[in-house]
C-alpha cells in the first residue's frame, strides 16, 4: 500500500539529521550525521555548507532505505537550517566559501558595538524591531564586507543554511520570513528588506534573496538533484524556516500565552506574541507563522553541559563505556543528590559570549568555588545557571505585558527529569515535555504538509502531532532560595561586564 510521506530536513550544528515522518507527526525513520563546528579563532564558529549538502544526500539514501520508501511517497520537502549563516553564492550558483559563519559568530561584535553607539542605531531599532548584535546577518555580511571586500564582490546572493539546501535541490533562491527577521535588515512593518537600513551598513540590497511565506513552495526538486538523492523529480519543496522557529513549532507555540524553553546546543526561551516586543534587551524574530516571537537565547546553553562533560568528566565518561549507560544519566544522578541552588554555587553559561543581555565577550564562568564541590554540584549550577539566564528574558516579556501561563520544554535538555523540574522551579511555572521532542524536523516537516495542503495550517498541524508526555508543577518549597540566587546571578552578571570587556584586549 502506497504511503503519504512528509520529508523533513534539519541542518543542525552538531549534525544533519533528515527524518520520514507520516502525516501525525511520527517518525518512520530517521538518518543523522555528525559534523563538526571550526573555531579558528576566539568567538568565531564557521562550517562547509558543502558538508551539509553532503550529509543531506547521504542522509536521504539512508532515510529511504531503512523505511523501505519508494520516491513518490515522499509528498513534499521541508529544510530547517542553523540560523544567519552568511553563505555567498556567485552570480553561476558556485559556492564562493567553505568556511561560513555561523549563527554563534562573534566576529562582527566590533561593528555591531559601534552600530549601537552610532547615530542611526535608535532609529534602525525600531525600524527592524531588534538591537544590533554580532549573530545578525547583516553584519556577517559587512564583517565580509569589510575584511574580505573580493569575496563580497563577487557574491550574487547571500542565502541561510536552509537556503543553501532548497539552492541544491531545486535551483531556486529564497528566504523566509524568521531568517529575513534575524538579518538586522527587515522592516518589522512590511516585512520586506529595510533600504534605509541597509544604506546604514552599507550593504547592497540586490544581493539578498526574495522573501516569502516560510510554507510557500520555493520550487521542486531537479533531474539533476532526484539524480543525487532518489527523490523523485517535481517533488515540492518549501521555502522552510531557521531551525528555531521550526522547533517552536514542534513544541507548540502557535499561540499567544505559551512560551519554549529549548535545550538545545543553545538555550532559548522564548514567546508567542502578536507584535514585537520593542525592548533593548531583547530580540525579536517573525514566527513560521503569523506572530513575533521575542526570545533570549545562549549560544552555548546545552552546549556547556556538554563541554563540561566533554571535558571534565574523563571518570564518568568511562563509567558511561563501562555500563553501556549514557553519559547524561550518570551526570543527572549525580546532580540530584545535590540540594537546589548547590549550596550558593553560580555558573555563568557565556562559553560563546552573550548576544543584548551582556557583552559578545563575555565568558564562562564558575563562582563560588569550595573544596565540597564535585561533579554532580557543577553539573546542577550549570542545568540552573542555564535555566537563571533564561528566566531573564522570561521576566522582561512578562513586565512588558505578555503573561506567561506554561512552558514547554523540548531538546536534548527536555529528556532530564532533573532539568524540568529545575526549570518549573526557577520560572515557578507548570513545565511540559512531549512524548517524541523531535525538534526543527517535525518542524519543517510540518511547514512542508502546510505548503501542500495535508494541513491548514500549522496550528492545526500541532493539535493533531503532538502529544503531553510530563507535567512539571514548581514546588514552592524552593521558590525563595531561587529568587534569593535569581537576584544574585543578575548581580554578579552585571559585575561582571566590565572585566568580560577587558579580557578581549589582553596584550
Amino acid at each position: 500500500m502506497k504511503r503519504e510521506l512528509l520529508m523533513g530536513v534539519d541542518i543542525g550544528t552538531q549534525s544533519t539529521r533528515i527524518a520520514l515522518l507520516d502525516l501525525d507527526g511520527q517518525v518512520v525513520t530517521s538518518a543523522s550525521t555528525p559534523q563538526e563546528m571550526m573555531t579558528p579563532k576566539p568567538g568565531w564558529g564557521e562550517q562547509d555548507p558543502d558538508l551539509w549538502w553532503r550529509n543531506v544526500v547521504h542522509n536521504i539514501h539512508v532515510a529511504m532505505e531503512q523505511a523501505g520508501a519508494s520516491s513518490d511517497e515522499v509528498l513534499a520537502v521541508g529544510v530547517c537550517g542553523q540560523m544567519h549563516a552568511a553563505v555567498p553564492l556567485g552570480k553561476d550558483g558556485e559556492l564562493l566559501s567553505h568556511a561560513v559563519q555561523l549563527w554563534c559568530d562573534k566576529r562582527g561584535a566590533d561593528l555591531a558595538e559601534a552600530f549601537k553607539s552610532g547615530p542611526h542605531a535608535e532609529a534602525a531599532m525600531k525600524l527592524v524591531g531588534n538591537p544590533p548584535v554580532a549573530s545578525w546577518l547583516g553584519f556577517k555580511i559587512q564583517w565580509l564586507k569589510e575584511h574580505d571586500p573580493e569575496l563580497y564582490e563577487k557574491t550574487w546572493k547571500f542565502v541561510l543554511s536552509s537556503g543553501y539546501i532548497n539552492f541544491r535541490l531545486t535551483g531556486e533562491i529564497a528566504t523566509d520570513w524568521t531568517e529575513a527577521s534575524g538579518s538586522f535588515l527587515m522592516d518589522v512593518r512590511t516585512k520586506t528588506w529595510s533600504r534605509q537600513v541597509i544604506e546604514y551598513l552599507g550593504l547592497d540590497a540586490e544581493k539578498l534573496p526574495e522573501i516569502s511565506v516560510s510554507s510557500e513552495i520555493v520550487g521542486k526538486v531537479t533531474a539533476h538533484a532526484a539524480g543525487l538523492t532518489g527523490l523523485a523529480e517535481g517533488t515540492p519543496v518549501v521555502v522552510g524556516a531557521g531551525d528555531m522557529l521550526c522547533t517552536l513549532i514542534s513544541s507548540g507555540l502557535t499561540e499567544p500565552g505559551r512560551a519554549s524553553d529549548i535545550s538545545g546546543t543553545a538555550s532559548i526561551i522564548a514567546v508567542f506574541v502578536d507584535e514585537p516586543v520593542l525592548d533593548p534587551r531583547l530580540m525579536n524574530l517573525h514566527h513560521a507563522l503569523p506572530g513575533w516571537i521575542p526570545f533570549g537565547i545562549i549560544d552555548s546553553g546545552g552546549g556547556a553541559l556538554k563541554w563540561f562533560k566533554d571535558e571534565l568528566c574523563q571518570a564518568e565518561l568511562r563509567e558511561a563505556e563501562r555500563k553501556g549507560q549514557d553519559v547524561y544519566d550518570i551526570l543527572n544522578a549525580k546532580a540530584g543528590a545535590v540540594d537546589p541552588g548547590a549550596e550558593g554555587l553560580l555558573f555563568f553559561p557565556y562559553l560563546m559570549g552573550e548576544r543584548s543581555l551582556g557583552t559578545a565577550f563575555a565568558r564562562g564562568v564558575i563562582f563560588g568555588l569550595t573544596p565540597r564541590t564535585d561533579t554532580g554540584a557543577i553539573t546542577r549550577a550549570i542545568m540552573e545557571g542555564v535555566t537563571f539566564e533564561l528566566r531573564r528574558t522570561l521576566e522582561i516579556v512578562e513586565e512588558a505585558g505578555s503573561k506567561v501561563s506554561g512552558v514547554y520544554t523540548i531538546g536534548g535538555g527536555a529528556r532530564s527529569d532533573l532539568w524540568s523540574q529545575t526549570k518549573a522551579d526557577i520560572y515557578n511555572k507548570t513545565v511540559y515535555t512531549f512524548e517524541a521532542s523531535e525538534g526543527g524536523i517535525l518542524g519543517s516537516g510540518i511547514l512542508a504538509g502546510t505548503g501542500v495542503g495535508v494541513y491548514p495550517d500549522a496550528h492545526a498541524a500541532v493539535q493533531r502531532c503532538l502529544r503531553i508526555k510530563k507535567v512539571f508543577e514548581p514546588d514552592s518549597s524552593r521558590t525563595a532560595r531561587y529568587d534569593y540566587l535569581f537576584g544574585l546571578f543578575k548581580e554578579v552578571h552585571d559585575r561582571l561586564q566590565e572585566p568580560f570587556d577587558k579580557i578581549v584586549h589582553m596584550p
